[in-house]
């Protein structure tokens, strides 16, 4: 329920994509007569301010680009709606991050899908670009909403059931349904009711979802945390442990004394003493990179050669197979060792497009450059879906929010210059370097200063040590840190078996039902 509207979200965001490709058009002088259209009339841009020449459109699909004439002397209009659209995801990730920490993941999750929902509708219905860019910013509030706050299903699962949720493809799976609606439908405003109303159904989650376990016991929330409890244990079969009540008070009470009285947190603790700021920026900097590469080949999709519909949908379709694989490397190796192998991936493959690009006879380039580009965006993708989980593993829970929130707003602002990466420069090298700068990057960043997440529990409290730096919770004498940049209890929450799991420094952890005196939710 919380999810599967991500299909919607993928979907929505690169539906600019579709928007933004141009079709067969002729530049048709309006004295002649025939309407004629021929080679010399074919994509003609006409530089005289006394021409006759007006642009018609085939017929067979409708974009925004037809649908506003957006050529010419006005193609820089279409760069700037999806600019636009971005800078609204990047204010829909600040505004969520706080909000959800703030209010409460439920309430700020079903406000964002209903939002999404109505919008997305009303959009078909503009008569104007303008109208349409104000329409498409609102619409990506919505979209970096959604991405903050739908993470918060992460704080129910141990660390093997977070990457699973992680990596489930469902955004890969809504630009596959994008593919294949406007390839049916072949009308920009079908294709935006059709995302609307896709995630109508799932408003009703808010009848059965609860709120975070975690959020509402650091919240003081506590009579409201132990029902959620008991309908975890009751739909897993499992009795609530006698001592729930005392451990989520003892929570509460220390992030009390941490807090000083409960002093509400903002995006300021982030950057809160040498250790926590080194951490938000170096997060930060790597979702911003990564976010401009990987949208700029999605919206850069129709420089390509190839059929548009079939491109985009390869492009995330790819995902599926690599799906398991990676799954098991994020458990098997770890997440940054992952995430900086397909950076180092990308960053070959960006390469190879340059070399084909100076060595490689035209004729035979377009479809080795293409397939290079899918997988060099392919690996990018890999890459962040480590990050992402680090970024989630890495924060307590009274600033996950607020640090997911700012990593979002980072990659919006990535995405706000993704639009212009891969736009006709006169050179077709320059995207390739960029990417090549910003993967590479991402890939130093991580493997040099992220830490390894693999197998610690997602603290709940952040702590201040006496140099004035923010830390976690007092560590236990079991506890695998590794150089993490907040100390942990070890992940005792997703035990399945009376021989109990090896932590990553080969110990072998205490059997538990879900509580006991020395741990934490």
């Amino acid at each position: 329920m919380v999810m599967v509207p991500k299909v919607a979200i993928g979907y929505n965001m690169l539906i600019m994509s579709y928007g933004a490709y141009v079709t067969d058009w002729w530049c048709v002088d309006d004295v002649m007569s025939n309407n004629s259209r021929n080679n010399v009339t074919y994509k003609y841009c006409s530089n005289d301010d006394n021409s006759t020449c007006s642009r018609v459109y085939d017929d067979y699909t409708r974009t925004v680009v037809t649908e506003w004439d957006l050529m010419c002397e006005r193609k820089w209009i279409t760069p700037i709606i999806t600019s636009i659209q971005m800078a609204g995801v990047l204010v829909g990730a600040v505004i969520a991050g706080q909000s959800a920490d703030t209010f409460g993941r439920k309430k700020t999750f079903y406000l964002t899908l209903l939002l999404h929902s109505i919008l997305t509708v009303a959009i078909a219905f503009v008569t104007s670009w303008q109208a349409f860019t104000v329409m498409r910013c609102l619409i990506g509030a919505t979209l970096g909403s959604y991405l903050v706050v739908s993470v918060f299903p992460m704080e129910f699962l141990g660390f093997k059931g977070r990457t699973v949720l992680s990596l489930i493809p469902t955004f890969a799976a809504g630009v596959c349904l994008l593919a294949l609606v406007t390839w049916w439908l072949h009308d920009w405003t079908y294709a935006h009711i059709f995302g609307g109303a896709f995630t109508v159904p799932f408003l009703l989650g808010w009848f059965v979802v609860p709120e975070s376990i975690r959020w509402l016991t650091v919240k003081g929330k506590l009579d409201k945390a132990e029902k959620v409890i008991e309908q975890v244990a009751m739909m897993n079969g499992r009795a609530k442990p006698v001592n729930t009540k005392e451990i989520i008070m003892r929570i509460c009470n220390e992030e009390r004394e941490s807090t000083m009285g409960g002093k509400p947190y903002s995006y300021l603790d982030l950057y809160r003493g040498w250790k926590m700021a080194k951490h938000s920026i170096i997060i930060q900097v790597t979702w911003w990179c990564t976010s401009a590469s990987l949208y700029g080949f999605a919206f850069g999709i129709g420089q390509l050669s190839g059929n548009f519909y079939l491109n985009l949908f390869l492009m995330f379709i790819l995902e599926f197979p690599i799906f398991i694989p990676i799954i098991y490397a994020l458990n098997k190796f770890g997440r940054r060792t992952v995430a900086t192998v397909m950076y180092g991936a990308g960053t070959i493959s960006c390469i190879a497009v340059i070399i084909i690009q100076n060595t490689v006879p035209f004729g035979y380039k377009g479809v080795m450059i293409t397939t290079l580009s899918l997988a060099a965006r392919l690996f990018s993708a890999m890459a962040w879906a480590g990050i992402i989980i680090i970024t989630t593993e890495s924060y307590p829970t009274v600033i996950r929010n607020l640090g997911y929130g700012a990593a979002n707003t980072a990659a919006r602002i990535g995405g706000i210059v993704a639009p212009f990466i891969f736009t006709p420069s006169g050179n077709e090298m320059v995207p390739y370097i960029i990417v090549i700068v910003l993967l590479g990057l991402s890939g130093i960043l991580t493997r040099l200063f992220l830490p390894e997440t693999l197998g610690l529990a997602m603290e709940d409290v952040v702590q201040v040590d006496q140099e004035g730096d923010q830390e976690g919770v007092q560590e236990t004498k079991d506890t695998p840190t590794n150089g993490h940049p907040f100390k942990e209890t070890p992940d005792l929450t997703n035990r399945q078996s009376n021989k109990g799991e090896e932590n990553k420094n080969g110990r072998r952890a205490p059997i538990i039902c879900l509580f006991t005196e020395n741990t934490r939710l």
